[in-house]
């Protein structure tokens, strides 16, 4: 969509045959949405899915969220080998990407002006030697691309392993996640597109995987945790999880992605989605700079950013572990206890149901323009709060009226790249005063919202909203300021 030339190496034959990532979050079908394929994935697709958590038959904790801050419901969950074909389709649409199975990155080489990749490709008896500007490593979380940049992962590894199933055609059509919070054997149960669902067991002390591979063990797990008498299992495998993060995102010319910049336990539904930011947090940068419109140094903010956040969802996710899996009964009663008294606060228990203990996305430090020091004493408390609290945060969408009157989610009308926002009724007249040609530079796309929005940022009138195209706020300006800000935005992109 950014018209970069892109070569897409993948060593299997083809796509995935087993589903192994299954939830979907708002911001994970937000940019399903920036890449034109929301409608496709949403049509295969549960969508608002609950989250349940049980100490033995007492239900102690309840996920409902009914909001939907992104455009999107909080939680939903696909089955992976529809969405890696919906994606592949979504690829075709391009004629600068290409997408190669059964080629294998060997080894690589950086350059100041590039990547030689050394590739095995099949029916050829030598490798293949690939030049390129940047190489992103997507190759999963025992990546040989991290292994030869020597970028430790920091974290940790479960003790106990799980026991996943896999099954079809399940005769329970509700759409809530269960987690069956016991100390005797913690369990999951997600429910997934087309009658499918998942099944998690952790193996207690002494288990061995084998053993509970064996499908009269799998089905009596299954049972005991109220499932069918004779589900249709189609995978059954042992995993073992991990609370990791690379000490670094990048080295030079050669990003990590996904799991192998980090590995998350999937208590938190997060690892697959943070794989999805960190490649609409990247791309952009990559076009500006191969575009010549900013510095290479932009490319540095990749790993400042998205290694703050995921270290925040990292933490979620073993905190939702601790919940599901205390290792002892006096530790299930105390947080049984915990969540009784939590639950008998209203304000609580609405924080409870909205999933509000999930951190919203907010980058501190990177490619955004906070207030210079000098005017924050300037300005009054409570407006400076606002701005900063803006600066960095991923921008809601709401539904908005645009210039021609329509009504459309917010994202529909910002377009794929840089957006300025001000609350205007006069479309034409909305920007006129902005005179730098940095805006069309940047190709920004100057949208006038005619309707005040609830729990939307902009307030002001008299206020400039600079959205990055991965929706997070650059900076924010008032119209006397639009000088010094262009500037300041110039200085970001290209180093003073």
């Amino acid at each position: 969509m950014l018209g970069i030339d892109t070569l897409i190496l993948e060593r299997n034959a083809g796509l995935s045959e087993y589903p192994r990532a299954i939830s979907i979050d708002d911001e994970g079908l937000r940019i399903c949405q920036a890449m034109g394929l929301h409608h496709a994935v949403m049509e295969h697709a549960l969508l608002d899915i609950e989250a349940h958590y049980y100490s033995g038959k007492r239900l102690i904790a309840r996920a409902a969220p009914t909001g939907r801050r992104n455009g999107f419901p909080l939680i939903s969950t696909f089955h992976q080998p529809m969405l890696e074909a919906i994606l592949l389709n979504g690829i075709k649409r391009f004629a600068c990407v290409s997408v190669q199975f059964q080629h294998e990155v060997e080894s690589f080489e950086q350059h100041d002006e590039g990547v030689v990749v050394t590739v095995n490709a099949p029916g050829e008896d030598l490798p293949r030697r690939i030049e390129c500007a940047y190489l992103l490593a997507c190759d999963g979380g025992k990546s040989n691309i991290r292994r030869d940049l020597n970028i430790p992962m920091r974290g940790s590894t479960y003790a106990q392993k799980w026991l996943v199933i896999d099954s079809e055609q399940d005769p329970d059509t509700s759409t809530v996640v269960k987690f069956f919070c016991n100390p005797a054997r913690p369990a999951v149960t997600v429910p997934s597109p087309q009658q499918g669902r998942r099944w998690e067991f952790m193996l207690l002390p002494g288990e061995r995987g084998e053993d509970l591979l064996q499908e009269s063990r799998a089905l009596e797990l299954i049972r005991q945790v109220g499932g069918p008498l004779a589900p249709r299992i189609t995978r059954r495998v042992v995993y073992t999880f991990h609370a990791a993060s690379a000490a670094a995102y990048s080295q030079g010319r050669v990003f990590l992605l996904g799991d192998a910049a980090h590995l998350m336990p999937p208590f938190g539904g997060q690892g697959m989605n943070c794989g999805l930011r960190d490649a609409h947090n990247l791309c952009w940068k990559i076009q500006l700079v191969l575009q010549g419109l900013a510095s290479p140094t932009l490319l540095e903010t990749y790993s400042v950013e998205r290694r703050q956040h995921t270290k925040q969802l990292i933490r979620l996710s073993k905190f939702l572990g601790n919940i599901v899996m205390p290792n002892s009964k006096p530790l299930a009663l105390l947080r049984d206890g915990i969540f009784r008294s939590a639950n008998a606060i209203p304000a609580m228990r609405r924080y409870l149901s909205e999933a509000g203990i999930k951190p919203q996305p907010r980058y501190a430090k990177g490619c955004m323009l906070f207030d210079p020091v000098g005017t924050r004493f300037i300005a009054s408390i409570a407006a400076f709060v606002k701005r900063a609290s803006m600066i960095g945060s991923m921008l809601p969408q709401p539904e908005t009226v645009i210039g021609d009157g329509n009504k459309v989610l917010l994202d529909n009308a910002l377009g794929v790249g840089f957006a300025l926002l001000r609350l205007h009724n006069d479309p034409p007249k909305a920007f006129a005063s902005l005179q730098s040609d940095i805006w069309q530079r940047l190709g920004v796309r100057f949208v006038a919202m005619q309707n005040r929005i609830e729990d939307f940022p902009l307030r002001e009138a008299d206020q400039f909203v600079l959205v990055r195209p991965d929706r997070y706020v650059l900076g924010v300006f008032k119209e006397h300021q639009a000088d010094a800000f262009t500037a300041r935005l110039q200085a970001l992109l290209f180093g003073p």
